[in-house]
């Protein structure tokens, strides 16, 4: 709590024009006192004030911030936090098989890439593009889980990340799930579950009217969510680091059991398969939601699946 700065500077609580009566003295005094009072009392308000300033500008240096990294990539920061894994009122018919809900903390900040990686950024870390739908500021396709991580690998490596501390992977699925929710518990990233306003957020096929998108789009053409992420509906599916059993023989089926109903931040790590999230361009709003989840082979490449990063700033890749 700060003092009072009038009684600081002699200055009366009740007056700011009048000096705190010295011993001895009555309110009166000499004729020049007002004028010395007036001017110790604009010091005083300035002194306050820089005081106020210091302090927000001392708050907001702590607090972490957005950057543009070496790959022209943006990443916002994302705090620890909990949220409700597959949000709640799971009664639609097109969630099929019905996944669990359940409260997940997160402990440690992280940032995560306010798109999904483009095809220009991909192509300046690793000198490929193995896109079908060929455009720069398109997010990549066609891309493995292992290729994925390579990128992250060899994002990692550049000398000004490096320089930085900043280390990047593929986010986990809790941690993709958090970001995508962004405080929220329902089934879209505008935070209800009427499916009628999937467009406004997502490239992706429209289940009443079948129209679908020739291909995918530019990033960040649609609304982003409450914490500036954008295509986390439809686009390209988005890899993630769990593993995940898979059901059906081509294993691409969904994703039906949930194991390791941790309320921690963990990666599961057994299974065959790969997590996806957050539907595509050839998909409707019943897997372009928040709580429809899939497996397929992490050797799998399609042009609806790419990804986008996670970094920790002075920490590994785990």
């Amino acid at each position: 709590m700060l003092p009072d700065l009038r009684i600081l500077r002699g200055i009366s609580p009740r007056n700011p024009l009048l000096p705190a009566s010295a011993p001895g003295e009555g309110a009166g005094g000499e004729a020049s006192r007002p004028r010395r009072a007036y001017k110790h009392a604009r010091a005083s308000r300035n002194t306050a004030c820089l005081i106020l300033a210091l302090l927000a500008a001392s708050a907001s240096a702590q607090a972490p911030a957005p950057f543009v990294n070496s790959a022209g990539m943006k990443l916002v920061p994302i705090k620890a936090g909990t949220y409700l894994f597959a949000g709640k009122h799971l009664d639609n018919v097109f969630l099929f098989p019905q996944p669990a809900s359940f409260s997940v903390t997160l402990d440690h900040d992280y940032y995560l890439g306010t798109t999904e990686v483009t095809q220009a950024q991909y192509q300046q870390v690793t000198g490929t593009n193995p896109s079908v739908f060929r455009a720069p500021n398109r997010p990549v396709d066609s891309v493995s889980w292992e290729e994925a991580m390579e990128f992250c690998r060899r994002l990692s490596a550049l000398d000004a990340e490096k320089k930085a501390g900043r280390v990047y992977s593929l986010p986990s699925e809790r941690q993709w799930q958090y970001a995508a929710r962004a405080g929220s518990d329902r089934l879209f990233t505008y935070g209800s579950d009427d499916e009628t306003k999937i467009a406004t957020v997502a490239v992706c096929r429209d289940a009443y009217t079948d129209a679908q998108p020739a291909a995918t789009a530019p990033v960040a053409g649609k609304e982003p969510n409450a914490w500036g992420l954008y295509d986390v509906l439809g686009n390209v599916y988005e890899w993630c680091l769990d593993c995940q059993p898979l059901l059906g023989a081509r294993g691409d089926s969904v994703a039906a059991s949930l194991p390791g109903n941790s309320g921690k931040d963990v990666v599961w790590d057994q299974g065959e398969g790969r997590v996806i999230l957050g539907g595509a361009w050839d998909n409707d709003f019943r897997a372009c939601n928040l709580a429809a989840r899939y497996g397929v082979y992490p050797t799998r490449k399609a042009n609806d699946i790419g990804f986008r990063v996670r970094c920790l700033v002075g920490g590994d890749a785990s």
